[in-house]
């Protein structure tokens, strides 16, 4: 029993020593972050890429939550499910923004992201805008509560944050995800 104790003992101070050790900022990340082959950003700038990898999961769901909403209005605002005439309720000052955006991508063409439809140049603020317009036209009936859409315009705070390169704390984490927890309990996917 004693070799037993002992070897707990020993994983122990060995997970207490990996721990202590990795939130020395000069010590790499444990997840590499690659620009070559050859070049890991993880052994140069380790404390930045401790933050990357942590604020990952915050931009992850942010991700799949916006590009579900999207779906979601376009689809609840088509007819017939064939995505015809969504544009058409959309609000004008939405629409405008949008073909500013528009013009932007002919500019940019010769990045390779490939065209992209009017919905998915929407931003995360105007979804949220043409859920309060498009009340009456269906989103109402399937959201059921306003307090929702307001919700996801208050974690919208953080959604900016994070993409604008700057981390947030574990409980502000937790606000996202029971925001989104809400939201998927009324509109599941």
């Amino acid at each position: 029993m004693r070799h037993d104790a002992a070897a707990a003992l020993f994983v122990m101070l060995g997970q207490t020593a990996e721990r202590t050790i990795a939130k020395s900022d000069d010590v790499a990340a444990s997840r590499p972050l690659l620009i070559s082959e050859t070049t890991d950003l993880s052994s140069i700038l380790p404390q930045e890429v401790r933050s990357a990898n942590r604020a990952a999961e915050a931009y992850k769901l942010f991700f799949v939550f916006e590009s579900y909403l999207r779906d979601f209005l376009v689809g609840v605002l088509s007819e017939d499910g064939t995505n015809a005439n969504w544009w058409d309720k959309l609000p004008p000052d939405v629409k405008d923004e949008v073909a500013r955006l528009e013009e932007t991508e002919e500019v940019k063409s010769w990045m390779a992201i490939g065209s992209r439809d009017r919905s998915r140049l929407m931003t995360y603020a105007q979804l949220l805008r043409v859920a309060d317009h498009c009340w009456k036209d269906g989103v109402g009936s399937l959201i059921r509560d306003k307090a929702l859409v307001q919700q996801a315009r208050l974690i919208g705070h953080l959604r900016n944050t994070i993409c604008h390169m700057t981390e947030i704390s574990d409980e502000e984490m937790d606000r996202i995800r029971q925001a989104m927890r809400d939201w998927f309990r009324v509109i599941a996917p």
